[in-house]
């Protein structure tokens, strides 16, 4: 069966489904509250939270936070422990932290009927040690508030909308803030090692990274879903109507341009389908620009919303996505996605560097010229290679300032930038 044909049976199966346990005036009201992410940014990225690198009294500081929103809403995870100590997973890396003990944040919301299955939505709070944020990047303090303060906080909010409808969802919903995400992802390794809930049970995990940011002035208004295919025809629906109800362009890409650079890497390998929402990086990431005055509190609030009901509807369907192995690299339909992309991106040549500007042209003119060939012509690694030079392009070809934000009561503009999502792609680990 094509990719085409699934996805059209899922839509009978869905369509066939019973009505979900909560009216459409519940689920807006929850919606509500898993849009309202600023706070908890602003406060995750404000220098006193010293970026929130492992060690650091903000990283503690951060922990303690984190718990404090969780514990009126959610149990700790950590099995054989009580209180406030239930909510950290601790682990040990003595090859780079030494006797430093790390921790994951994890929690969850019981659910009902189908109570011994979950939905895993997390992100990292962790970021750069100054340390390497002055080898790397040259600044003395990076606050990380696209990477990953955002994240952080639409978990967070993600969480308090599932607390606040007015009867548990169907599935337990497990939330997890992973810790030294920046390091090698080896908080979400040790999850997936030592899990505190079965495997087995989860039905997919819902992963928030690099979101609220914006690449270019025309990329405003355009976001990506990575890894949607690892749950088969089921999951990329869910996804796809979960994105439908808000004013987000968030654009569908396979998992290959997740680059294995978030902390959904390890679940792939165990059989947990996986969504990645995000937006690439950015002329300002890993760097000291990554400041609140970037983020786009709008497009994050979408972003958390789409997250929000993706997860709902996962925990309140009578089917669980199947999980699909990787079957090809990429797929013409990526091409596609990212040729119309890079068409729209003509629009900010002015904006790249002037000895990056035809290699903008160059490639939107190739990866055109390919989509023209068809589908039956396609060659594998296309869009892959399409993706990155795109990134390259993203990163290093485009300036970190305020014409990444949004003009004040802009209209949308057509979705549209010269770059992809290559997950956290290229992420300069130490």
């Amino acid at each position: 069966m094509t990719r085409a044909a699934a996805l059209a049976a899922a839509l009978l199966l869905v369509a066939a489904q019973p009505s979900a346990a909560f009216d459409p005036a519940d689920i807006e009201a929850a919606a509500a509250v898993a849009r309202d992410v600023e706070a908890d940014v602003r406060w995750l990225a404000d220098d006193a939270r010293e970026g929130r690198y492992p060690g650091s009294a903000g990283w503690l500081a951060t922990q303690e936070h984190l718990i404090d929103q969780l514990e009126p809403i959610a149990d700790g995870l950590v099995p054989a422990l009580e209180g406030r100590a239930a909510y950290r997973q601790h682990f040990l890396n003595p090859a780079q932290w030494g006797e430093l003990m790390l921790a994951n944040v994890v929690a969850v919301i019981p659910g009902g009927d189908l109570a011994d299955e979950y939905v895993l939505v997390g992100g990292h709070y962790d970021h750069l040690t100054a340390q390497r944020c002055r080898e790397v990047e040259g600044d003395d303090l990076c606050n990380g508030a696209t990477d990953n303060a955002a994240g952080t906080a639409a978990t967070l909010a993600i969480a308090r909308a599932i607390a606040s409808l007015p009867a548990t969802p169907r599935r337990s919903i497990a939330i997890a803030l992973w810790d030294a995400e920046e390091y090698d992802l080896i908080g979400s390794q040790y999850f997936v090692d030592h899990p505190p809930i079965p495997l087995a049970g989860v039905a997919a995990y819902v992963n928030l990274d690099l979101i609220g940011a914006n690449l270019a002035p025309s990329a405003r208004h355009t976001s990506f879903a990575v890894g949607a295919e690892s749950g088969g025809a089921l999951l990329e629906q869910r996804t796809a109507e979960a994105i439908a109800a808000t004013d987000l362009g968030i654009r569908p890409l396979s998992q290959v341009f997740g680059q294995g650079r978030s902390d959904y890497a390890w679940f792939l390998p165990v059989g947990v389908p996986i969504v990645f929402f995000g937006d690439s990086t950015n002329a300002c990431y890993h760097s000291g620009a990554d400041e609140v005055e970037i983020v786009d509190f709008e497009k994050l609030a979408d972003q958390s919303e789409a997250a929000f009901r993706l997860v709902l509807s996962l925990a309140e369907s009578d089917e669980r996505p199947t999980f699909t192995p990787w079957a090809q690299l990429d797929y013409y339909q990526d091409l596609v996605v990212l040729s119309e992309l890079l068409t729209d991106a003509l629009a900010d040549l002015d904006h790249f560097a002037e000895d990056r500007r035809q290699e903008l042209i160059d490639l939107e003119a190739t990866a055109r010229a390919r989509v023209e060939l068809g589908p039956g012509e396609y060659q594998l690694g296309w869009a892959a290679s399409t993706g990155l030079s795109a990134i390259d392009l993203a990163r290093f070809g485009l300036p970190c300032d305020a014409q990444l934000l949004p003009e004040p009561d802009a209209a949308p503009t057509a979705m549209a930038a010269a770059l992809v999502l290559l997950g956290v792609a290229r992420r300069r680990l130490g």
